[in-house]
This record gives structure tokens, C-alpha cells and sequence, in this order.
């Protein structure tokens, strides 16, 4: 078998309103320092705005992927 695009191959995509937007936000460095020795800034963000119930999460989206 030779390679190429095989139906039903690879990541499935997600839906619009599970897609990410780049966003610039502005943080003192101190507090960058101490985020980024424990995890990913964004996947941070994402895990407590949704856990503290700030946001309504659709039902369809995974909070710790």
C-alpha cells in the first residue's frame, strides 16, 4: 500500500466554537515566572475560568484534555 489520504485518517476536526483564538494579555513577570515552572498559561486559564463556574461550558467540551 502506498501512502496518502486514507477516508476516516487523522485527527478529527472540532467544531467552530471548540477552535481557539490567539489572545495577547499582559501579565507581570513574576507571575509568568511561577505559571510557567507548573503548566501551559492558556491550558491554565481554560481549566479555572471553566471549574469556577465563571463561564458556561458547552457540554461537549472537555475541561482537562
Amino acid at each position: 500500500m502506498k501512502g496518502g489520504k486514507r477516508e476516516g485518517a487523522g485527527r478529527k476536526k472540532n467544531p467552530d466554537h471548540l477552535k481557539r483564538d490567539l489572545v495577547t494579555i499582559r501579565l507581570p513577570r513574576w507571575m509568568l515566572s511561577q505559571i510557567r515552572r507548573e503548566r501551559e498559561l492558556g491550558r491554565l486559564i481554560e481549566e479555572t475560568l471553566a471549574k469556577i463556574k465563571f463561564l458556561e461550558v458547552p457540554d461537549d467540551y472537555e475541561v482537562n484534555k
